[in-house]
């Protein structure tokens, strides 16, 4: 039974149209993945630590310095090739503290977009594509 001790962070990406691009906590906190469980059944520890804003279905973890996420429905020994560096840059004493970020489902969010611009008219739907446009920006 091995382990996987990491910084983990929540985006808040609930509403596409209103996230921020910062993680949070500032000071993320430790968070101990066992690597022979399937993610999916250690998602709502990560969730309840970080206490964060998500509906746990609609959750997914990216790694924060790739931007890969990871497959809940395999364990971390089944992605070690994704994790590669992911610990060594951290140790290298450089000042980079990668995390794991609990964030929305990408499917999720572009729902959420389709379903806003469908039901926008006038001026809400003309803030809706600028914040759009700003979306594909970043």
């Amino acid at each position: 039974m091995s382990s996987f001790v990491c910084r983990v962070q929540f985006l808040d990406d609930t509403d596409p149209f209103n996230s921020t691009n910062f993680p949070e906590p500032t000071r993320a906190p430790l968070y101990t993945f066992r690597e022979d469980i399937p993610l999916i059944n250690q998602l709502a520890g990560v969730h309840r630590l970080l206490k964060a804003p998500h509906k746990l279905d609609d959750c997914a973890l990216q790694l924060s310095h790739t931007g890969v996420y990871l497959d809940l429905e395999s364990t971390l020994d089944e992605q070690r090739d994704e994790l590669e560096g992911f610990q060594q840059d951290d140790c290298a004493g450089r000042g980079k503290k990668h995390s794991v970020i609990l964030r929305t489902q990408l499917s999720v969010r572009v729902h959420a977009c389709i379903e806003k611009l469908y039901n926008s008219n006038g001026r809400d739907l003309r803030r809706a594509l600028f914040s759009l446009k700003q979306i594909f920006q970043v």
